[in-house]
């Protein structure tokens, strides 16, 4: 398992992540809104990250790669794009809500799911 979120509830945070932070806050602007220095600079750090995310997860294509601010919203992203009308999930019992919220909204357009007891 690789768990990709381990910065937003680790306390203390790694030096190297509060060097980042503090350098953005200090000395950066938003990535395609203009062609200053920073800005490039900006989307140039994203691409990259992008491209380096792309290989480690062996995708053909960096532009698959999206950023989201939490795994909720991936997680509301990735299961209100992947499931239509007629389709079925099979879910855990132990599901957290952010899987079982939009799970339930998407019963409103006819996709149905199994809760599966989990075994001791």
């Amino acid at each position: 398992m690789i768990y990709l979120d381990n910065s937003a509830t680790t306390f203390p945070k790694p030096q190297a992540v509060r060097n980042a932070v503090s350098a953005a806050m200090a000395a950066s602007a938003n990535p395609g809104r203009s062609g200053h220095a920073l800005s490039m600079a900006a989307a140039e750090r994203i691409y990259s990250v992008r491209r380096s995310a792309a290989e480690f997860f062996g995708m053909d294509n960096e532009a698959q790669v999206i950023f989201v601010r939490n795994c909720t919203e991936a997680l509301n992203i990735a299961l209100k794009g992947l499931l239509h009308q007629g389709d079925h999930a099979v879910v855990s019992s132990l599901e957290h809500n952010a899987v079982m919220r939009p799970l339930e909204k998407l019963g409103s357009i006819g996709v149905s799911y199994t809760k599966a007891r989990v075994q001791k």
